[in-house]
């Protein structure tokens, strides 16, 4: 998946098409789509060479592929004050036939107007949009993400932009057969995130109850939680920013994780994270460092991840990008570096 630009995202009030290459079809009289709507098909192909250590500190090398993409959106024009839209996008393998479009990254349908946007489906997180996505720079050395609900099963609204303020909310709705076994019952989650969006600044906040978040781990991701599956309903919540001037812009992010009863993290774990990009011509560099704080550290020991990159855009569809992530973990688990190629039509 290509590298989400906050800036664009906090100010979006309407869908956007993906992708400057993407083929668009304009509905004329006699063709099977309705009057006034507008097809777009896009999609990339993103092939890369990765090498990772394993929980030994051995490092393996293979060709691989950075989630290649093929997606359709319409916008149907409903009045001159409505606009319906809708969005899929599937996921597939450049170096292996054997999958074919095995993945759904996402799928809507929704309304638009001046009184802002509703949508319904899978797509990303609006903690995530305004918070995570402050400090997130890489293709695929990405620092920790703090947990936040699924991107499924959700309802969300976007309100417009009032003089640079905003906000949107999304509620997550797990049903008796989605959730945890043992649990016999409906759940919501709710997520809201908002903020004020200058030229070129931003300050925003973001809070979500992942009540209709599970889990059968603990916060390392390897401790079974006895008992097995359960509903999380513990909070995150985080601030964020943004500043460009010139070439350069810059990101932070502070945010606090909430971790279930007995977590060996302790009752919370804090993210502390700095991004940078520099552009230069159709060259981007970029970094970001992160410090990932357990409340105890008897078990689980902080520690300092850092991502550096650089991307080159050979010419308009075509870019080449190369990336090194290190995460501070037992015999420098998941310690990677990469490169690799994006082909946008």
């Amino acid at each position: 998946m290509t590298r989400k630009q906050l800036l664009s995202a906090a100010i979006a009030a309407t869908l956007a098409a993906p992708s400057a290459q993407a083929l668009e079809f304009t509905a004329d009289e006699g063709l099977s789509l309705a009057e006034n709507t507008t097809f777009n098909l896009y999609g990339t192909v993103e092939p890369k060479v990765i090498s990772e250590k394993n929980g030994d500190g051995d490092a393996s090398t293979e060709l691989d592929d950075e989630d290649s993409t093929l997606g359709f959106a319409f916008e149907t024009r409903v009045s001159n004050a409505v606009t319906a839209f809708g969005q899929v996008e599937l996921e597939y393998s450049s170096d292996d036939n054997s999958g074919g479009l095995d993945n759904q990254d996402s799928a809507f349908l929704g309304v638009k107007g001046d009184f802002g946007k509703v949508q319904a489906g899978n797509f990303d997180s609006v903690y995530e949009d305004l918070i995570v996505d402050a400090t997130e720079v890489a293709e695929d050395a990405e620092i920790s993400d703090e947990a936040f609900a699924g991107e499924n099963n959700q309802i969300a609204y976007y309100s417009p932009d009032w003089n640079g303020f905003s906000f949107r909310t999304q509620a997550r709705i797990q049903g008796r057969d989605e959730g945890p076994t043992n649990e016999d019952s409906n759940e919501v989650g709710l997520s809201i995130a908002g903020g004020y969006t200058a030229d070129n600044w931003g300050l925003y906040a973001g809070y979500d109850d992942r009540k209709a978040e599970s889990t059968n781990t603990y916060s390392d991701g390897e401790t079974n939680i006895p008992g097995g599956e359960t509903y999380v309903g513990e909070n995150t919540y985080g601030v964020s920013g943004i500043y460009g001037i010139g070439q350069f812009e810059f990101g932070a992010k502070y945010s606090i994780q909430e971790n279930v009863d007995n977590d060996p993290a302790g009752d919370e774990t804090t993210f502390t994270a700095l991004r940078g990009t520099f552009s230069q011509g159709r060259t981007e560099y970029y970094g970001a460092v992160q410090r990932v704080s357990p409340d105890d550290e008897t078990t689980i020991k902080e520690r300092d991840e850092i991502t550096l990159g650089v991307s080159h855009q050979l010419y308009e569809p075509l870019s080449i990008w190369a990336e090194a992530g290190q995460y501070d973990r037992v015999e420098d688990e998941g310690d990677h570096v990469m490169v690799g190629a994006i082909f946008s039509f």
